[in-house]
């Protein structure tokens, strides 16, 4: 990282700290705090979500991933494109529920069900999400120490510090503070700005990549695969062990089942001026999210090619160098493609991504960190408190929930072990609530019949098969 790559971060990051700064007075109730006083348009809430979903974690498991198979993930993935039209033509589950008015998923639950299952499911949800944020962090740090080849440790007074634990640190309060000053709309507002920014970043590191290699050496690169292994022929992936045919048809179904499950974005689920905006914002934010995938395959693509055509073989053998000495495996797949790219992009260009990736850093977590702060408190407090608080004590009862958040994906990230890839950890994590929630939410919103019982039953068998397929792959 040149002094140039540090400015156009640091200039970044001053616009968000005064633009969160700019929100805090308009934070004066809790319906504010927690859903922007339902006041989000469209084109808001649609890059702000975008934005949301799109974090550093996400960008290194489609980085895994994209590296592994090459360009047939892209392919497969069209075939969630008629499911996702019907879905957001028709408001598949988003609009019904924003009839509702329902600030958390569990809130709805009692609403429809009962009590007792809104406690339960307000658990589980949180439980699930803080073991799947709690990797985050640790994904992230190691990001930005490959990608501006940052050293292990430093000396800062005499001490030696990691340089890992002070990176999450700093950027895990910096999370807190856009959390803290203004709720969801410091949230939706900085996110705006980051997603309108990385708009623009990925569009010129995308050209310089695809313009730095000759079609030649690309095909030259992905062509040479084993059988049933190929990365461009999307039926020849059939000995693919983690990302093959059936991967992707779970992908699809997920989609239909599984719409506002993940209440890691529960704010915005509720934010929109009303049901027709929140729909729309769901159409926009659907395939603009695909337009940002491109980014996470080309890059990966273009470090394939670095690491693998004979022209680049002297810039491949420090990178092996350097990912040889990392112990762990599932690590040097998280880290390769910054690694690479961290080499391979010329001053300027690195700083813009560095920007880019920083501002999908912050909008994940501010995002996460107010959803699981705000779901323990409405879904698993106080539904238990006969006497409800007061608005400023449950802002501050709000704002200390999501310090707690904070604490654990810290402390969590430092001992967990990572053994495989991100997106399968994820996907199992998530799954706990997924697996019966899924039923209770399209059960609850379009079947009159759905009975408290059948809600019950949907989420504990849901769950319990969900943990019995962690089980099994721990064994396995």
């Amino acid at each position: 990282m040149h002094l140039i790559d540090w400015l156009i971060v640091g200039g970044l990051f001053a616009i968000l700290v005064s633009s969160a700064v700019s929100t805090k007075k308009y934070t004066k109730s809790v319906a504010s705090f927690l859903a922007a006083d339902r006041l989000g348009g469209r084109y808001l809430i649609s890059i702000a979500t975008t934005m949301a979903m799109f974090g550093v974690i996400t960008f290194v498991y489609y980085f895994e991933q994209n590296y592994q198979v090459g360009f047939t993930p892209y392919w497969w993935g069209f075939i969630e494109g008629p499911v996702m039209i019907v879905m957001a033509l028709s408001g598949w589950v988003i609009y019904r529920y924003r009839e509702t008015r329902a600030m958390t998923l569990a809130q709805f639950f009692e609403m429809r069900y009962s009590k007792s299952f809104r406690i339960f499911s307000g658990i589980i949800a949180f439980l699930a999400g803080i073991l799947n944020f709690g990797i985050f962090p640790s994904v992230g740090a190691r990001f930005f120490i490959y990608l501006c080849g940052l050293p292990q440790s430093f000396l800062f007074l005499g001490l030696e510090l990691s340089t890992f634990h002070v990176i999450m640190l700093f950027l895990i309060f910096v999370s807190i503070l856009f959390t803290f000053l203004g709720g969801q709309i410091a949230i939706m507002i900085t996110d705006f700005i980051q997603g309108s920014f990385s708009n623009f970043v990925f569009i010129i590191i995308i050209a310089f990549v695809l313009l730095s290699f000759s079609w030649d050496q690309i095909s030259t690169v992905l062509l040479d695969s084993q059988p049933e292994q190929s990365l461009v022929h999307p039926f020849h992936i059939g000995k693919e062990s983690h990302f093959n045919f059936w991967f992707y048809v779970i992908s699809v179904f997920i989609a239909f089942y599984g719409p506002l499950l993940w209440q890691g974005t529960s704010g915005y689920n509720c934010s929109a001026k009303n049901a027709h905006e929140a729909k729309m914002a769901g159409i926009l934010s659907g395939w603009r999210y695909r337009v940002f995938l491109h980014i996470a395959i080309i890059l990966p693509v273009g470090a394939r090619v670095l690491l693998n055509h004979p022209d680049f073989s002297d810039f491949a053998s420090g990178i092996s160098a350097q990912l040889s000495a990392i112990a762990e495996p599932a690590v040097q797949n998280q880290v390769r493609i910054p690694l690479v790219i961290g080499h391979f992009l010329p001053v300027g260009l690195l700083g813009l991504l560095c920007a880019a990736m920083l501002a999908a850093f912050i909008s994940t977590h501010d995002t996460y960190l107010h959803s699981w702060g705000s779901i323990f408190i409405q879904d698993v407090i106080m539904p238990f408190r006969k006497k409800p608080f007061t608005p400023k004590q449950h802002i501050w009862y709000l704002r200390f929930s999501m310090i707690g958040v904070a604490i654990f994906i810290y402390i969590f990230s430092v001992f967990f072990r990572h053994t495989q890839f991100i997106i399968m950890y994820c996907q199992q994590s998530a799954s706990v609530f997924f697996g019966g929630a899924g039923a209770a939410v399209i059960g609850g919103l379009y079947w009159k019949k759905g009975t408290t019982a059948g809600a019950w039953s949907g989420m504990i068998v849901g769950m319990t098969l969900a943990v019995a397929g962690i089980v099994i792959k721990k064994i396995n």
